[in-house]
Order: C-alpha cells, then sequence, then structure tokens
C-alpha cells in the first residue's frame, strides 16, 4: 500500500497519544522508540500473493516469507535483500507518477549500495594515485575514538558514510600490501610496477555503520586483502568465510575495541551471511 521512507535513527520516545487514545486490548510500555518517516502511499498496490510462487522459489530462512511464499504473522519482521528489490522493482512497474517510481527507485538504490563493492571505480583509481606517495611511509593505528563522518548519498537529501581513500591506502601500506589472512597468497603488481596488489576492506561493513557510536572508516578497520579473497568475502558461502572472519577478528578485536568499535565474533558473523 505504501513505502515509509527512515528520516533518521531512531530516538527515545514516549508512547504516543494516538495509540493510548486507541483502547487496544494491548497495554503498551510508555517508554519506547521512534523513528519519524516520511509516508508515501503508493498509486498502485502492490499484491504481494501475486508473487507468492516467486518468493517460494527464493525462500530465505529468517526473512518476512514463509517456506510457502506467503507473509509470516511476526511483528516487526526483517526482510531479505533479494526479496526487498524483486518486490520494489515489481511495484515500480505499477506506478502512474514519476514521484513513486522514483521514490522506490531509491530505495533500490540504498539496497544495492550496501551490497556492492566497497570503493567505487574512481575512488580505486585515486587509492592507485596515492599508493605512490605513501610507498615507503609508516603509518601507524591512531588508537583514536572518531565521528563517522558522512556524505552525499544517491538519493535526494539522504546521507551516507564516507570512505576515505588516503586511509584505505595508509591500512594497505601499514599491511606492506599483503593479504592478511594469508600474506603468501598469490598477488601481482599494481599498475606502477612497485608493490603488490591488494585491496582495502572494512572488516565491519561500512553499511552497518548505524550499530556503533564512533566512526567505521579508520585504520583499525580496514584489512588489506588480495582480490580473491576480498571477493571470498563479499560473494562465497558463509563456511568458506568463516576461518577468515575468525583470523581477521582474532587480530583485530583489541585494536577495535579501542576505538569504541566493540562487537562479537558472532556478531560480525551475522554482517556477512
Amino acid at each position: 500500500m505504501a513505502i515509509s521512507i527512515a528520516k533518521a535513527d531512531c530516538r527515545d520516545a514516549l508512547q504516543p497519544k494516538e495509540l493510548s487514545d486507541a483502547k487496544t486490548t494491548v497495554t503498551w510500555d510508555d517508554d519506547g522508540y521512534r523513528i519519524d518517516t516520511t509516508y508515501y502511499p503508493l498509486d498502485v498496490p502492490l499484491v504481494v500473493t501475486d508473487h507468492k510462487q516467486w518468493l517460494a522459489d527464493h525462500y530465505k530462512e529468517g526473512s518476512a516469507f514463509t517456506i510457502n511464499g506467503t507473509g509470516k504473522q511476526q511483528y516487526m519482521c526483517t526482510i531479505d535483500d533479494e526479496q526487498a528489490i524483486y518486490l520494489l522493482e515489481e511495484a515500480i512497474k505499477l506506478q502512474t507518477t514519476k514521484e513513486k517510481r522514483r521514490v522506490l527507485k531509491d530505495a533500490i538504490e540504498d539496497i544495492i549500495e550496501e551490497k556492492e563493492s566497497e570503493y567505487d571505480q574512481l575512488q580505486m583509481d585515486e587509492i592507485d594515485d596515492l599508493v605512490d606517495a605513501a610507498i615507503g611511509s609508516k603509518p601507524k593505528w591512531l588508537g583514536q575514538k572518531t565521528k563517522q563522518e558522512m556524505t552525499k548519498a544517491a538519493a535526494p537529501d539522504r546521507e551516507k558514510p564516507k570512505r576515505k581513500s588516503k586511509t584505505a591506502v595508509d591500512a594497505l601500506v601499514y599491511a606492506d600490501f599483503k593479504c592478511e589472512y594469508n600474506n603468501t597468497d598469490r598477488t601481482f603488481l599494481r599498475k606502477n610496477g612497485k608493490v603488490p596488489y591488494t585491496e582495502p576492506h572494512h572488516l565491519i561493513p561500512l553499511s552497518r555503520y548505524r550499530d556503533f557510536a564512533y566512526g567505521v572508516d579508520v585504520m583499525e578497520n580496514i584489512v588489506s586483502l588480495c582480490s580473491h579473497c576480498h571477493n571470498l568475502l563479499h560473494y562465497g558461502r558463509l563456511e568458506d568465510k568463516i576461518p577468515i572472519l575468525r583470523k581477521l577478528y582474532n587480530e583485530r578485536i583489541q585494536a577495535l575495541g579501542v576505538v569504541g568499535l566493540d562487537l562479537s565474533f558472532d556478531q560480525l558473523k551475522r554482517y556477512y551471511e
């Protein structure tokens, strides 16, 4: 029927008067959390039952739909990215106004942006240029809690966490341009022909910045990986990711705690499921 776009993170709030006056059969707590949203009624509703077979064929454990493709009767259930993108794309086909198509398209871009590789081609080119200047330097972990810097997102009036190319290059130099999972993994020379090619990877994904009070785009959270290990973490099976994550977690957990990024291994593993 509609899509709601969150304007900001949740905040502490008292129970709305409309809910207390509704005389429901449920006794709600007075203290709670509130998320302000912009509510967009769709021009034409999406009938989810029309897509029951697709949802059954693309069942995801823990998502909002059952193995039969029907919706779960569950409060505040999450939805799998693939299912969300599919339903948003189907909803776009039904809309009659540019405004509603734009809102749905922006929602898809937000999801895809979080699923894509961390650095776009322009940033990778910038990293290549910065590598030349960084060779021979000796960057160190700063061990400081910092605020997460933000930059403009594709959607109007929205922001996304900023990736600083210089910080990524410092992380590669710190690792001596070797894969931090296996420093004997096969690599090739960068375009400059001087150092091995490795890729910067945020161990705590940048898309999870909302889970932490401090910035995640810091050297302590950026690891140097060969192309194989980096792609495996993005696109491989969870059981193949776990040995890499376990080693990187054990080596970084203390440094992450110093910069305010405390988390358990189970939490980190969930980010890669």
